[in-house]
């Protein structure tokens, strides 16, 4: 049976780098700074990530807070998603990995939104199965997340392979009882799998 390969999004599949966006609202880089902190790296991010508050909660926080910014946060929060392109060369890999016949699934911390963008849709569809943290109130590295993950997909741990970004997401997903790889860029990655999946993928 082939290994069943399961991918993060954030900085795996799209370049997920809030500080551009927030730079074409503010132009003070001590606001930049401040504004990045409070919005996306910030508890309330987590939480979000975590299904644990809404965006409007999070706003409410905010703006409550930084009354001053208000209006740009609201702006920054409906449309965070609009400057995530492509990381090169990966829309292309899981294409080829999809026709090779691995069956391929994604898991990442973030919220349910991105179910919604359109501009993500080509990505998804390529997948068997698309789990957020949102979803399960549970976030990466904890093992629950990998173990309910394989409960809702009806996967074997020891059959999954994940790669992603962070070093610790890797390491949560061995401690399931995953194969992980940590995710370098799309001709790494195709150099793994092909030496250790003996995967044959186009040029």
């Amino acid at each position: 049976m082939k290994r069943k390969i399961v991918f993060d999004l954030g900085n795996v599949l799209i370049d997920y780098n809030p500080s551009r966006i927030v730079k074409t609202v503010f132009s003070n880089p001590e606001e930049q700074a401040l504004i990045l902190k409070e919005v996306f790296q910030s508890e309330g991010w987590r939480r979000l990530d975590q299904g644990l508050i809404t965006f409007e909660a999070h706003y409410q926080d905010l703006a409550s807070r930084f009354p001053c910014y208000a209006e740009r946060i609201d702006w920054l929060l409906k449309n965070w998603h609009k400057d995530q392109p492509s990381i090169p060369g990966m829309y292309d890999l899981i294409v080829d990995v999809k026709k090779a016949e691995y069956q391929l699934f994604l898991l990442s911390n973030a919220n349910t939104r991105y179910y919604t963008f359109k501009m993500y849709k080509d990505i998804f569809k390529l997948f068997s199965g698309i789990t957020f943290s949102s979803e399960l109130h549970l976030l990466k590295p904890q093992k629950e997340i990998y173990d309910r993950f394989c409960q809702i997909h009806n996967l074997i741990p020891e059959e999954c392979l994940f790669i992603d970004d962070k070093i610790e997401n890797v390491q949560g997903a061995r401690n399931a009882g995953w194969q992980a790889h940590q995710f370098v860029n799309a001709d790494e990655l195709n150099d793994f799998l092909e030496n250790n999946l003996r995967m044959h993928l186009p040029q």
